[in-house]
């Protein structure tokens, strides 16, 4: 990977305020598996500034991300996966079984049934325009931080889907 992607968001991270050590860190790095791993681990800034865009992001770093949970305009189907993005206009299902834990977050325009069964935790972020389905059963639990779009959901047994009211900010 050449330098350019790691300036580019070096740049655009600062626009968006990102506090010194992890400007330092993202400016270290020089792999997209590593760039991706950091866009996971700081999740909350890169959603709440739209950052980097959906065209950056397709445009260096699509056939990467993908096995890291993050998804783009993307159809799919998880199962037991530990975490999903699902950005731009992704739609498809995440299923949690057993006594798995996911995390879950959608943005843009996303649509996303989320399927927990068993045991399985799941904690959701639901942005924008995006829409969630929520289908729990079971002994499963769920929690959704509702900042914007859609949740739908369906619990039965003693499975519990909580929604969290969250500032549109």
């Amino acid at each position: 990977m050449n330098n350019t992607v790691t300036k580019h968001l070096a740049k655009a991270a600062q626009a968006n305020g990102i506090c010194t050590p992890w400007l330092n860190e993202l400016k270290s790095l020089d792999d997209k598996d590593a760039l991706v791993d950091m866009y996971i681990r700081g999740i909350d800034f890169c959603l709440e500034h739209d950052y980097p865009s959906n065209d950056f992001i397709r445009e260096n770093f699509k056939g990467v991300m993908e096995k890291h949970g993050v998804f783009l305009d993307d159809a799919i189907a998880l199962q037991n996966q530990s975490k999903c993005i699902a950005l731009g206009t992704t739609n498809g299902k995440v299923t949690a079984t057993g006594y798995s834990v996911s995390e879950v977050w959608a943005k843009h325009d996303s649509a996303l049934n989320i399927v927990a069964k068993d045991n399985a935790f799941v904690m959701v972020d639901v942005y924008d325009n995006a829409v969630v389905n929520v289908i729990a059963s079971d002994w499963a639990k769920v929690c959704v931080n509702h900042h914007g779009g859609k949740v739908i959901r369906k619990a039965t047994g003693d499975a519990v889907v909580k929604i969290r009211e969250k500032s549109n900010k």
